[in-house]
């Protein structure tokens, strides 16, 4: 593929979680009805959006690094630490305005903004995960590089199914989310040291 057009697909998956935010708010208000604190709270805590948000930015990670020389990848493994950290900086400054926006007299603004958890918890790893995929590593033979590249897939593949079948189990969401974003974050730093 053309490297333009890699760089195109990539940036925009970078933009996945902030286009399934706003999208999620506009059809809960006019499809299901909601009002704009119901609506802002069920976009915030809803873990779907966070799974897929996260499974966005890996995909763009590794899609990008994938189709990079050896070279440039320490290059382009810093950028993309960076578009991290502005997706999470972009994602918390719109649920902390959409919460200024829908609160009312009787509503506290940030009692608001932490109970709708999930932009807090995904600014969090995005920050997290752009500090631990500049921490270098190298492997070298052919065959383990393939045997991570194909682990690597796999965990992230995972990470959805495994919430799923959590949350069908009836586990605690917080054990349902924290085993789902382990595997992503994993997935993606092995992905990326391929």
């Amino acid at each position: 593929m053309k490297t333009d057009t890699v760089e195109d697909i990539s940036f925009l998956l970078y933009f996945m979680p902030v286009v399934m935010y706003i999208i999620s708010t506009i059809l809960y208000v006019t499809v299901s009805g909601l009002t704009f604190q119901e609506s802002f709270l069920s976009v915030t805590r809803n873990p779907y959006w966070l799974v897929l948000s996260l499974l966005a930015v890996s995909a763009s990670l590794i899609f990008h690094i994938r189709s990079s020389n050896e070279d440039e990848r320490t290059g382009l493994i810093s950028i993309h630490a960076k578009r991290m950290r502005i997706i999470g900086t972009i994602i918390i400054l719109l649920s902390l305005g959409e919460a200024i926006a829908v609160s009312d007299a009787q509503t506290n603004v940030i009692g608001l903004f932490i109970t709708g958890r999930l932009p807090i918890l995904f600014t969090a790893i995005m920050f997290l995960q752009s500090a631990f995929i500049q921490i270098p590593f190298a492997v070298k033979t052919e065959n383990n590089k393939f045997i991570i590249s194909v682990f690597s897939s796999v965990l992230i593949l995972a990470s959805p199914i495994l919430y799923y079948l959590t949350n069908m189990i009836g586990l605690p969401f917080v054990v349902n989310l924290s085993v789902s974003l382990v595997l992503v974050i994993f997935g993606a730093l092995l992905f990326t040291r391929n």
